[in-house]
Parts: C-alpha cells; sequence; structure tokens
C-alpha cells in the first residue's frame, strides 16, 4: 500500500539541517556516502539533498509490482516521468496536476536500508 516516504528538500548545509530536525523533533539520523541526509521522524524521513539534486519533492514508497502498473498508468494518462537508479531503490518522478514534484520510490530490498 503507497504512503509518504519521504520530503526531499534542498540545503546549503545538510547536515546543520539535520541536526535541527534531530534538536527540536528528535529525529533520527542517517548519513550514508553518495545519498542525501535522511532525517527520519517514525516512519518517514525528511531527504536533505545539497542544492543540485533532484530538486524538492515528496516520496511516496510503493511495492514493485505498484511501480510497474503506475508507470502504465502515467503512459496511458499521458503524464510525462523519468525513472532514476538510485542503487537501494528505483524512483519514478511525475508532477501532480498542481506541479508539484512527486516520486514514487520502491526499495530494492523492500525497506530503506539507512534507516537507524
Amino acid at each position: 500500500m503507497p504512503r509518504i516516504d519521504h520530503v526531499a528538500v534542498e540545503s546549503e548545509d545538510p547536515a546543520a539541517t539535520a541536526a535541527f530536525y534531530e534538536r527540536f523533533f528528535g529525529a533520527r539520523i542517517a548519513r550514508t556516502e553518495g545519498h542525501p541526509v535522511m532525517a527520519y521522524l517514525g516512519t518517514t524521513a525528511f531527504a536533505l539533498h545539497e542544492p543540485g539534486g533532484p530538486g524538492p519533492h515528496t516520496g511516496v514508497r510503493v511495492s514493485e509490482q505498484e511501480l510497474e502498473e503506475l508507470k502504465r498508468e502515467l503512459d496511458s494518462a499521458e503524464i510525462a516521468w523519468r525513472e532514476r537508479d538510485h542503487e537501494i531503490a528505483v524512483g519514478v518522478f511525475f508532477e501532480d496536476p498542481d506541479g508539484r514534484r512527486v516520486e514514487a520510490i520502491w526499495y530494492r530490498g523492500g525497506e530503506d536500508p539507512r534507516k537507524p
């Protein structure tokens, strides 16, 4: 069943922003080389990218089957999308009717391995 996985934002100083969420919300912080700094609040996270990343978006966790069905549905609705391989996951980016970027993300191992 799809659910909110993360909200991605860009930050000039992802570590300082992560420390903010850790201090004021008790976020659990995870850092993995080549990936954004993650600040987990329960089962969802803030993905703190340096400028030039994928841009602000909301990530929705889906299964592999749901991701494949979504791509077919987006094609049927003539909604442009692009796929990005994150190594630990596969994301499909597209825009909602109001122009907000959405990422449907499937983790290859079933769960985000960066979670503390």
